[in-house]
Formats: structure tokens, C-alpha cells, sequence
């Protein structure tokens, strides 16, 4: 019977001693950009690669909610983007024509965004752009908050749902 219980002791120890080894990953070090090392420099002395911030960034539209609730790939050969500068304004291409519009940041991560005024230009190709472009200057009034994850920049509305995503270029 003792023989017993220590088996199902020594058992026991061994399972905590293996859970332990399935905890979770330990962080890892900030990925490095490519500099080269002088022998003066260690590795450590690096800088790690930074996120791309808002301001100043070239972003460019991937993806955006088309209005009627479907998450839609920007038209082929179309091509929307958004540069914001420091003094509150934004610019960029919204496939058919150029526009500025204006941007607040609140308590981080809050932003509002107004819808741009824009010359009525009507484009013929690629097929669809100007309702594409009209869907995104939707979403840019429908802007509550952001986050900047992976190098892309995530937009969201007041529920929380994603309604557009740009890539960094």
C-alpha cells in the first residue's frame, strides 16, 4: 500500500513539474532592424525596430467596410491612402480624387474623423471605384477609435467593429 501511494505521489510531483514547463512563453527581445555592428557596438546597443506611428506614415487601404456590412478588398487597380501630419489634417487618394479632411485624437486610442470635401469627379475604371471611394469617406465620419498592430492601422466604429484597415507603405 505504500509502495502504492508514493508511486501516485512521485506521479503527481512529476505532472506539476511538466505543467510548469507548458506555461506560457516567456517575451521574447524587440526584433532588431538591419544596422551593421561595428566592433566598438555590442548586439544590445541596437535599436529595435519601431511600430510606423500615425502621424507622418504613408498608410495605404487594404480593406474597408463597404456600408452594408461586407468587409471588402480595395478594387484592383485602385489605390486609397491616408497621410496624417501634425497639424490635424489629413490627405491622401480615395481612388477617384485627392482630399483632405480633418482628424481629432482624443484620450488614446480615440479619433474622429470628417468626411473630406472632395471635387465631384466620376471615374470609369476601375469598375465600382466610386462607390468604393464613397464607402470610405463613410467610414472615415464612422471612425471612433484606432490601434496600430503589426504595421497596420486598424480603424474601429462605436460597437468596436473594424471598419477599415491600412498596411504600412
Amino acid at each position: 500500500m505504500k509502495r502504492g501511494i508514493w508511486f501516485f505521489v512521485g506521479l503527481l510531483i512529476l505532472t506539476v513539474m511538466l505543467a510548469g514547463c507548458t506555461s506560457q512563453p516567456t517575451a521574447t527581445a524587440p526584433a532588431l532592424s538591419p544596422q551593421t555592428v561595428t566592433p566598438q557596438q555590442s548586439v544590445a546597443q541596437l535599436a529595435p525596430v519601431q511600430s510606423p506611428q500615425l502621424i507622418g506614415t504613408n498608410w495605404k487601404l487594404e480593406w474597408y467596410d463597404d456600408t452594408k456590412g461586407m468587409w471588402s478588398s480595395v478594387i484592383a487597380g485602385s489605390s486609397i491612402n491616408a497621410i496624417f501630419s501634425s497639424d490635424e489634417k489629413m490627405s491622401g487618394a480615395g481612388g477617384c480624387s485627392p482630399y483632405i479632411s480633418v482628424y481629432h485624437l482624443g484620450t488614446p486610442p480615440k479619433i474622429v474623423l470628417s468626411r473630406p470635401a472632395v471635387p465631384d469627379l466620376q471615374c470609369q475604371s476601375p469598375t465600382g471605384v466610386n462607390s468604393q471611394e464613397s464607402a470610405y469617406y463613410t467610414d472615415l465620419e464612422r471612425a471612433d477609435t484606432y490601434s496600430i498592430t503589426d504595421g497596420q492601422l486598424l480603424i474601429f466604429d462605436n460597437t468596436g467593429k473594424k471598419i477599415l484597415q491600412f498596411d504600412h507603405t
